[in-house]
């Protein structure tokens, strides 16, 4: 893919994201801040976290490729800063952010782990040393709420800090899915076979929860089509989707918000390890022949 494509790709994807971002700022700041339950300058975390990651890939780019690069690597900065809790601390993200994304490029030249996934993991595992390991806002902390259909499908639900929005995300997915470039199957599969599991276990057990899940639909459109990570034949893609939405439900049995990425960890690595037994018999094979 040419450059030029892969940075009108990314900044296709960034300007999808912006309401997203706008509507987080809205549910964990100003809602939040309305309660008097967050300091003013609080109110635009959600901006923060992305401006912190965007910095520090400048700094990066600026020192191993002498310029600032508009690609891939620019877009997975901002959905690894939406989708984090909105506890997070400042420090945690800023220097755990900088260690894992240079650590992430040099994990690129030897194996191909979905990088969103792989940084995010590790942020909530040393972010939950600090804090409470949560996703809910302050204000869901100290009030119980009942939603409607309507509410939930904005983005009223627990989730990141700018991902909870069912109504954006499936916005920018109608627009994706008109790209010759963007893999629109991988997140029908994921979102069928996820919702089919759902619907079985609300038949047996009578629990809707897991029914509605943001993170699985906004995972499915942004996190789990990224091109270097994910398959490219249909077939793959199928296989694909439908492993991530097994183990993305069985994970949401025990927490719902992380289960998606994590699924998409395991799916990734396992893809890395098969890739490399596959090539082993091929290897040995020229060397007979040779």
């Amino acid at each position: 893919m040419k450059r030029k494509t892969i940075k009108k790709l990314v900044l296709e994807n960034i300007y999808l994201l912006i309401p997203l971002v706008l509507y987080g700022i809205y549910k964990n700041g100003y809602l939040v801040y309305s309660r008097n339950l967050l300091a003013f300058s609080n109110i635009f975390k959600p901006l923060y976290l992305i401006l912190i990651g965007v910095v520090i890939k400048f700094i990066v780019d600026i020192i191993f490729y002498k310029k600032f690069k508009i690609d891939y690597n620019l877009l997975y900065t901002i959905l690894i800063a939406m989708i984090m809790p909105s506890n997070i601390n400042y420090l945690v993200f800023t220097i755990g952010f900088l260690v894992f994304y240079i650590a992430s490029l040099y994990l690129d030249k030897y194996v191909k782990i979905n990088k969103v996934c792989l940084i995010y993991v590790l942020l909530i595992l040393v972010n939950s040393i600090f804090n409470e390991f949560t996703f809910a806002n302050n204000l869901e902390l100290k009030y119980s709420f009942s939603y409607n259909f309507f509410d939930l499908l904005m983005g009223r639900n627990i989730g990141g800090i700018s991902s909870s929005s069912i109504f954006f995300s499936l916005i920018a997915f109608s627009y994706l899915i008109y790209s010759i470039y963007y893999k629109k199957e991988i997140p029908f599969v994921i979102n069928i076979t996820y919702l089919l599991l759902a619907f079985i276990y609300f038949f047996i057990t009578n629990d809707n929860s897991l029914l509605l899940n943001s993170e699985v639909i906004f995972a499915s459109i942004f996190v789990c089509t990224i091109p270097l990570y994910s398959p490219t034949k249909l077939i793959k893609q199928i296989l694909y989707g439908i492993s991530i939405g097994i183990i993305t439900f069985i994970i949401s049995l025990f927490n719902s918000v992380i289960s998606i990425y994590c699924a998409t960890l395991i799916v990734s690595i396992i893809i890395n390890i098969l890739l490399k037994v596959l090539k082993k018999p091929k290897i040995k094979e020229k060397l007979v022949k040779s």
